[in-house]
């Protein structure tokens, strides 16, 4: 839903100043040089309904009301440009990022936490993939900026040669799958066209609307974009400074029938001067702005949860309660994280007589064992490479106590795949910080 929020439409009212009409052409383009800073605010909401699955085996499908609003502040600069001009990598500092959606009775609330105000952005064919310089991200915060637009791949919306007004063009698929977030277009034609040159502040702006269709495969499956809009363009600056688009998602299903539908508007106002200084030289300088194993991981924190971590990006929290979190590994491992008091907490030679006896009872093959080991700071860790049923695995165990709370993982990792995770495991489990749950 939060990819939905992103692909709809904006509603602006500009006020204009002096009509002025001319016959020559003019160049209507963007481009980006590195150390370009900018300013950038947008504001989203939308409204539909979903149809999801009725409960019981004749059950019809009910619909599901969907309703939610962003706003989105903050200033960029521009790290790399690649050289055919596309944008690779920018420094943000946002003033404000936050979601706030209800979907039936649930409400849902999203935020950026303050530590994590100032983030470099990855440009990962259409997703944004952010990292922040002084600490890990929360899941969610990932979500939200990969889901933010990308200012500088709307340049696909303006002609690649000189136009008049009048003049009509089609813009590029990069700018269509931006404002849809569609992963893979089956067809797409949105047609744009040169309205008018007014003067705004003593400056030429270009007039020019659009209005398109464009149907894929997104996150949520298949589905059907309708939208039309206007953007302004600094003529002078070579400088899109308003962007205007209202829009339909329609939800299908496999056969392309609709299963809901969802309207929005989208406003994205952009000056070339940012609001703050927090992204300029002295504010940047020392900061680790190239990503790497330690400041891409990410955070697991959860206030009814009595244990905090950290984690790679290959990595993803499964599920969770009070008691127990599961993670697991893309190419399939996982670990499932058990809290517990300190006085039930085992040790290391007890977890691992503990589970040799469990794996003898699973008339597990043991193939090779290890015996607890220490890791510092109260860690104990053992292994057992073992053939279960016909799968081989191999199972690392964890376990310590901190103050009176305790702690175990126990694993589940894929052969061909053992030194990256262990390495991965330990690294989890030595960043884990346990607490009382509020």
């Amino acid at each position: 839903m939060r990819r939905q929020v992103l692909a709809l439409s904006i509603v602006f009212a500009l006020p204009l100043g002096a009509f002025a009409q001319m016959n020559d052409a003019v160049r209507l383009t963007e481009t980006f040089a590195k150390d370009t800073q900018y300013n950038v605010q947008c504001q989203v909401e939308i409204a539909g309904s979903l149809s999801i699955p009725g409960e019981g085996k004749d059950a019809k499908p009910r619909m599901l009301t969907v309703a939610g609003k962003s706003s989105i502040k903050y200033d960029e600069r521009i790290l790399r440009v690649a050289p055919g001009g596309q944008v690779e990598r920018t420094v943000r500092f946002y003033r404000q990022l936050e979601f706030d959606r209800k979907v039936g009775e649930e409400t849902q609330r999203s935020r950026l936490r303050g530590e994590a105000s100032r983030l470099v952005i990855l440009r990962h064919n259409q997703y944004e993939v952010p990292f922040c310089p002084h600490g890990p991200l929360l899941w969610n915060e990932l979500e939200l900026v990969r889901t933010d637009v990308f200012a500088p791949a709307l340049r696909g919306l303006l002609p690649d040669k000189q136009v008049r007004v009048g003049e009509r063009w089609n813009a590029d698929p990069v700018a269509i799958q931006e404002l849809t977030d569609l992963e893979k277009i089956d067809k797409a034609e949105l047609t744009c066209t040169f309205e008018k040159i007014t003067t705004l502040l003593g400056r030429r702006n270009a007039h020019v609307q659009f209005e398109g269709k464009a149907q894929g495969v997104g996150e949520d499956g298949n589905a059907l974009h309708e939208l039309r809009g206007s953007y302004y363009v600094d003529i002078d600056a070579s400088f899109i400074t308003y962007l205007y688009v209202k829009g339909t998602h329609h939800l299908l299903d496999k056969t392309g029938a609709p299963t809901g539908k969802i309207d929005g508007t989208f406003i994205m106002t952009r000056t070339p001067t940012p609001e703050t200084k927090e992204v300029g030289d002295d504010a940047l300088r020392g900061l680790v702005l190239e990503p790497n194993p330690d400041n891409a991981l990410l955070l697991f924190d959860h206030p009814q949860v009595g244990a905090r971590f950290l984690y790679p990006r290959n990595w993803r929290v499964a599920g969770f309660n009070d008691k127990q979190i599961g993670v697991d590994e893309n190419q399939g491992s996982g670990v499932l994280i058990t809290l517990s008091p300190a006085a039930q907490t085992p040790s290391g030679a007890q977890f691992q007589q503990e589970t040799a006896q469990f794996l003898a009872k699973q008339q597990a093959k043991i193939l090779r064992q290890e015996p607890p080991r220490a890791l510092g700071n109260g860690w104990e860790s053992f292994r057992f490479d073992a053939d279960i049923g016909k799968e081989r695995l191999i199972l690392q165990y964890f376990t310590a106590r901190q103050g009176n709370l305790g702690v175990t993982l126990t694993a589940r990792i894929l052969p061909q795949h053992a030194a990256s995770v262990q390495a991965d495991l330990e690294r989890i489990a030595k960043s884990v910080q346990l607490r009382t749950p509020k």
